[in-house]
């Protein structure tokens, strides 16, 4: 297995941009850098794998994805889905 790029001992889903107001998408947001898509993928096929199947990460995605100090952001069809980090 691949070493671990981000250290983080599992991800859960927090929530998603459309359920959120702006200011709770700017907090959540706040700080966030580009982030490895591959390995974000690979985090949530083990630990969400339901989210993996439901947007089909399998398949080429065009957008990228963010990290915060909290969370994993992952784009798909312009929504963004919050992954909360658990880190080890």
């Amino acid at each position: 297995m691949k070493n671990n790029t981000y250290n983080v001992k599992a991800i859960e889903y927090e929530t998603c941009c459309s359920c959120i107001d702006i200011s709770t998408w700017k907090e959540l947001m706040k700080g966030a850098v580009k982030a490895n898509k591959r390995e974000i993928n690979r985090l949530v096929k083990r630990f969400e794998p339901t989210f993996y199947n439901m947007l089909a990460l399998n398949f080429y995605n065009p957008y990228g994805y963010f990290r915060t100090k909290h969370h994993f952001v992952v784009v798909h069809s312009a929504i963004e889905y919050f992954f909360k980090i658990i880190e080890s």
